[in-house]
């Protein structure tokens, strides 16, 4: 008896440890906030974004620290203080930089009975608030919505049933699960929350669906879904937006005697995957291009320029009489970004689509920290590229906004044979 009980009071203190000053209560874990947010904000002053946005300026972002700050307190509910956290960081202007959650297991791992068992005893798996009302009055309130509002009832495939209704209390919008065939899941839970960015974009503060991990997530909205969440109204719906040719990352096509197609649906700069682009590229020098080049980079998140810059070069090789047109989305981001205006500029590319991510004027390094609570990380960037700061936060406007009620790449073509005519 004696031994168990000197076994619980050591695997006490070492929880204490571990988790510095936070509790692990269910559905009431706390944490300090009020040190998380001194150690973030430290580390923001530090930022190159910092230094950009703020150069003479720093009583400003103190100024608009000052009612974030206000709100938080030494023993705060963890998931109102990642918000507060997420909140922090959107202070610069640096879509790279964000802060998100400390997670012990990845996918993976947690597809093990036993680790996702000890999983769902820990305050990171319990941070998610319940919903407080009744899940069947909002799934009928919500069953009504148009597929424009953006209150409804989203599905994430067939395993996930979201209810997005808006916050009374506040200007954003809660997301709550009204049915799970998820293991880390349940009904009534808060998925996370969403904030209007603009018309048409919004700042998603969710779970990952697989791993629970708490992360902020910029997406596009159009026609009752949300692009980078995979959340859409009608499952029947096709997402005309979406890449062409989904089983490839890259891909050649010869839609006809005029007409060469391209995907590059990723710019890793890291092997396998840069493996995979090399083979892909030492290909595409062999083949002829027709007068007009579909270059497809919907989809892609970026990389870095080891990958890009193969396939700009061949691109630049082209006979000088090549039309290029660039295809994005508003998932294409990063080194994706840059690569679309660095072939406008100088191979005079014509754009399609949509407005891209707008997270492209920074690039991360690896600088990690882990927050006081040991709850949380923040991954803050560490190079800007001053050429392309007017594109951050925005992202790149196309020349010719594409219709999401019909495929982007035949409106492309149709484009191209007008232009033919």
């Amino acid at each position: 008896m004696k031994t168990a009980l000197k076994i619980k009071i050591s695997l006490y203190f070492l929880c204490l440890i571990l988790l510095s000053t936070c509790s692990l209560m269910a559905q009431e874990a706390t944490c300090d906030c009020k040190q998380d947010l001194n150690f973030l904000v430290k580390k923001i002053k530090k930022s190159p974004a910092y230094k950009n946005d703020f150069r003479g300026a720093k009583k400003l972002f103190d100024q608009k620290l000052s009612p974030i700050a206000s709100k938080v307190t030494s023993k705060m509910p963890l998931f109102d203080c990642y918000l507060l956290l997420v909140e922090t960081v959107q202070l610069i202007i640096d879509r790279h930089s964000i802060v998100y959650g400390n997670a012990k297991s990845d996918a993976e791992m947690l597809k093990d009975e036993g680790k996702l068992a000890a999983f769902k005893e820990t305050a990171l798996f319990q941070m998610y608030p319940e919903f407080s009302g009744n899940l069947e009055t909002l799934q009928n309130n919500l069953s009504n919505k148009g597929i424009e509002e953006i209150e409804g009832i989203y599905h994430a495939g067939r395993s996930l049933e979201i209810g997005v209704v808006e916050n009374n209390f506040s200007d954003d919008y809660k997301m709550i699960v009204l049915r799970s065939d998820l293991p880390l899941w349940k009904e009534g839970e808060q998925l996370g929350t969403l904030k209007l960015n603009g018309k048409d974009r919004a700042l998603a503060v969710i779970g990952s669906y697989t791993t629970k991990t708490p992360v902020p997530i910029t997406t596009g909205f159009k026609n009752g879904e949300f692009m980078s969440l995979s959340l859409k109204k009608d499952t029947t719906q096709i997402s005309n937006w979406r890449a062409a040719f989904a089983d490839n990352t890259y891909h050649f096509e010869q839609l006809n005697t005029e007409v060469s197609y391209i995907k590059a649906g990723d710019f890793s700069g890291f092997y396998p995957v840069l493996g995979e682009a090399e083979k892909f590229y030492e290909e595409l020098k062999k083949r002829t291009i027709a007068g007009n080049l579909i270059v497809d980079l919907r989809d892609n998140g970026g990389g870095g320029d080891r990958n890009s810059d193969i396939l700009f070069e061949i691109l630049e090789n082209l006979k000088n009489d090549t039309q290029l047109f660039v295809l994005v989305n508003q998932n294409t981001g990063s080194n994706a970004e840059q690569f679309a205006v660095r072939l406008k500029k100088a191979q005079a590319a014509t754009i399609l689509g949509d407005r891209t991510k707008g997270a492209i004027a920074y690039e991360l390094k690896g600088d990690i920290s882990i927050l006081p609570s040991n709850f949380f990380k923040v991954y803050l960037s560490s190079k800007r590229h001053r050429e392309y700061l007017p594109y951050e936060g925005v992202g790149v406007a196309p020349d010719v906004y594409l219709d999401y009620s019909a495929d982007w790449l035949q409106q492309t073509r149709n484009i191209i044979h007008q232009q033919m005519e």
